[in-house]
Formats: structure tokens, C-alpha cells, sequence
């Protein structure tokens, strides 16, 4: 089994880094508008350091991604209480998760790369089971392209997200990057971040991205910008084909996302503190984690 950094690239120079640990995206490197080779994603230098992180950097998490209220749900008819490691709620599949096991590299070619795992209810509290695969993939129009796929043998609970960190110009945050999203309503959640259940509409709020504005416009002046919230991707007519974009005037660099999952859940790293690559502190607003999924506390509300 492979335990190291695995490398696949195109010939425009996007390479990606992954590591079977976690199935996580450790490194993308792009060149920025002066053909600097700029690092877009947060992350560590060596294998021992992904190991011990608890920020999930990189990540595939899950089974269930983001939050489940109170750590308890109930699921064809039986309860279920799990792991509180988020205050009162469990977070990201909780510490035994998929974002902490070693992943089985089932293919390797120069562009893309297959992990799988096989997870069930001993292993993480969650009702079912699963064999997951995540596939990476980059192709000639440079684009990470990263799937989702998996197969069961008794009902249960999925729910993944990558759980990548961006900062596309390796500033020391975020608030200046701009942002573009496609939606018009947001989840709301309580003073634990945790959802309530109800849906808000977010036009000409500071969660209003439709027209693309600064980050540091989500936030009150001079505070740690607080963002930590899904956004439902609007359904309609004119939907785009891209339902968010990420750009850097800095760099010139953009990221744009396209998903077949119904909100992308956008957290600002307000709680970040690590050492990561380079030795480099990562402090709260240094970079801002995207990350598609379905609905956060999913299983708590019937409406999700």
C-alpha cells in the first residue's frame, strides 16, 4: 500500500499532490499572471504532520460531513448518540472518520489517481456502511475535477465534502480574495454554528455573493471575518454552469466550481491556528475552506 505523496500534473503546469492518508488534496500548484508557481491549498510539509491534524487540511471527510446536532439522530427508527467532538456536536465524521484512515490506491496514471476505504457502524457510530472511492482527476482545460462514488450492503447515512483550505496568492489572508456565488439563501445556524433547520434568504445580506464582492464585505470592519455557513446553490433557468467563483486580483489567479450537490459550505478558518508548510502559522482568515456537500445536520431535519 502506498503511503507516500503522489503527484499528478497536465502540461500547463497544474499539479496536484495527494496523499492516501485521509484521501486528501495536500498541494495544488498553478502558475499566478507573472508565472510565479503559486501553492493554492493549506497543508504540511510531511506525512506525520497531515496525521496529527485536526483542521481536517486537504481532506475527503465524512461519512457525514460538517455537523449533526446534539451528536445524535435517529435513523430507521433506531437512536443513535455519537461522538461530541465539536462542543455538543459531532463534525466531520468525528475522530475515527474518514478523514483519518489510510485509503487503498486502487489506480495511479500521470493525471489522476483513485483512493477507496470500506468504513461501517463499529468503526465511526454511524448507521450502514460503505466502500467509498474518491477519484482525482486533471485534464487539459485545468481543471481538478474530484468524484464522489460509493456502494453499500445495508442502508445507512453518506454525506462527503473535500475540506481544502484556498488561498490563491499566499497572503496572509483571504479578505481582499473575491468572491461570486450563485445563491440567494443560506442555512441558518445558532450561536454554535450548528444549523437551526431553517432556510434565510440571503439577498442584500453580507452573505449576498451574487454580484462578486471582496470577503472582508462579509465581515464587520476590522474583525476576524466570521463565515462559516452553507449557501444553497440557487436552482432555475439561469443557472450557470460554474456556481462559484474565487479569484485573486493579486495573483490574477481564479478558482471556479461547479458541483452536483445542492449548497457549498463556505467556513473563513475562524479557529485555525497550526503550523503548516514552511513552517508557516496559519492564523484565523488565511485562507477559506469551499466545500460542496449536502445540507449541514442533514439527518437532524426532514426538510434536508
Amino acid at each position: 500500500m502506498l503511503t507516500e505523496f503522489i503527484e499528478i500534473a497536465n502540461k500547463q503546469g497544474l499539479t496536484a499532490t495527494l496523499l492516501p492518508f485521509g484521501a486528501t488534496l495536500a498541494k495544488l500548484t498553478f502558475p499566478d499572471k507573472n508565472g510565479k508557481n503559486q501553492d493554492l491549498v493549506l497543508g504540511f510539509d510531511t506525512i506525520d504532520e497531515f496525521k496529527k491534524d485536526t483542521a481536517s487540511l486537504g481532506k475527503t471527510v465524512g461519512r457525514v460531513a460538517n455537523r449533526i446536532r446534539d451528536a445524535k439522530l435517529i435513523f430507521d427508527g433506531k437512536s443513535y448518540e455519537l461522538e461530541k467532538n465539536n462542543g455538543e456536536h459531532f463534525l466531520h465524521g468525528g475522530s475515527k472518520g474518514l478523514g483519518y484512515k489510510t485509503w487503498e490506491v486502487v489506480r495511479h496514471a500521470p493525471q489522476s489517481v483513485s483512493f477507496s476505504v470500506r468504513i461501517d457502524e463499529s468503526e465511526d457510530g454511524l448507521p450502514g456502511d460503505a466502500k467509498v472511492d474518491v477519484t482525482y482527476t486533471i485534464n487539459d482545460r485545468n481543471q481538478l475535477i474530484i468524484e464522489h462514488h460509493a456502494t453499500c450492503h445495508k442502508p445507512g447515512l453518506l454525506a462527503l465534502t473535500n475540506h481544502s483550505y484556498w488561498n490563491l496568492d499566499g497572503s496572509e489572508d483571504v479578505t481582499e480574495h473575491f468572491l461570486e456565488m450563485n445563491s440567494e439563501e443560506y442555512v441558518e445556524i445558532d450561536e454554535t454554528y450548528c444549523p437551526t433547520g431553517a432556510i434565510r434568504d440571503s439577498k442584500n445580506s453580507q452573505l449576498d455573493f451574487r454580484q462578486g464582492k471582496m470577503l472582508k464585505k462579509a465581515g464587520q470592519e476590522g474583525q476576524i471575518l466570521d463565515l462559516d455557513s452553507d449557501l444553497v446553490i440557487a436552482k432555475n433557468e439561469l443557472t450557470p454552469a460554474t456556481h462559484l467563483r474565487l479569484w485573486s486580483e493579486k495573483s490574477g489567479i481564479e478558482l471556479s466550481i461547479t458541483t452536483s450537490y445542492p449548497v457549498i459550505h463556505l467556513y473563513a478558518s475562524k479557529f485555525l491556528d497550526v503550523v503548516g508548510k514552511k513552517e508557516e502559522h496559519y492564523k484565523p482568515n488565511k485562507a477559506l475552506a469551499v466545500e460542496p456537500q449536502f445540507h449541514s445536520a442533514a439527518p437532524n431535519f426532514v426538510r434536508f
